[in-house]
C-alpha cells in the first residue's frame, strides 16, 4: 500500500500542481522602446536639482576643513576624508545621470571629468596609514577641487558663483 501516496505524488508533480507556461507579453513590433536618458530638465529644475546635489558633498568638505583647523586628530580626518570620499562618488553619480539643459551638459562635463581626478585621491586619503599620507593626498584632491568648474555650471544655470580663494 505504500505505492499510493509514491505515485499520488508523481501524478500531481506530472501535472504541475498549478504550474503552466507562463508567457510574457511582447510589446507591439510599432511600438519602440522607452529610452533609458532621463528628459532634459528645464533651467529653473536645474538649479534646484544642481544645489541638492552638490549639498552632502559641500558640507563633507565643510567638515573635513573646520577638522583640519581646529587640529583634530589624523584618524578622525581620515574618517572624515572618508565621507567625502562617499559623498563625492554619490554627487558625481547623480550629475552623471541627471539630464541637464542643453546649455549645462559641457559645463557639468568638465566638472565631472575634475571630479573622477579628485575622487581617486579621497579615496586614498580615506584609507591613509600615516598623517603624512593623508595630508598627502588631501591636498592632492584639493588641487582638483573643481571650483573653476563648478562657477561655470553654477554661472550657467544662473546661480551665483563661489569667489575664488
Amino acid at each position: 500500500m505504500r505505492r499510493w501516496p509514491a505515485a499520488l505524488a508523481l501524478v500531481l508533480l506530472l501535472t504541475g500542481c498549478g504550474g503552466g507556461i507562463e508567457r510574457t507579453a511582447q510589446p507591439p513590433a510599432w511600438q519602440t522602446p522607452a529610452s533609458t536618458a532621463p528628459a532634459p530638465l528645464t533651467v529653473p529644475e536645474a538649479k534646484g536639482r544642481y544645489l541638492a546635489i552638490v549639498a552632502p558633498y559641500n558640507t563633507a568638505l565643510e567638515k573635513l576643513e573646520d577638522a583640519l583647523q581646529a587640529g583634530r586628530p589624523w584618524r578622525t580626518v581620515r574618517t572624515l576624508a572618508r565621507a567625502v570620499a562617499t559623498t563625492n562618488a554619490t554627487h558625481a553619480e547623480q550629475l552623471r545621470t541627471t539630464g541637464w539643459p542643453a546649455k549645462a551638459q559641457a559645463p557639468i562635463a568638465a566638472l565631472l571629468k575634475e571630479n573622477e581626478l579628485a575622487l581617486k585621491h579621497w579615496r586614498l586619503a580615506g584609507e591613509a596609514a600615516s598623517a603624512e599620507a593623508l595630508m598627502r593626498e588631501i591636498r592632492a584632491a584639493a588641487a582638483h577641487d573643481g571650483g573653476r568648474q563648478a562657477n561655470k555650471v553654477r554661472a550657467t544655470l544662473g546661480l551665483p558663483v563661489y569667489k575664488e580663494s
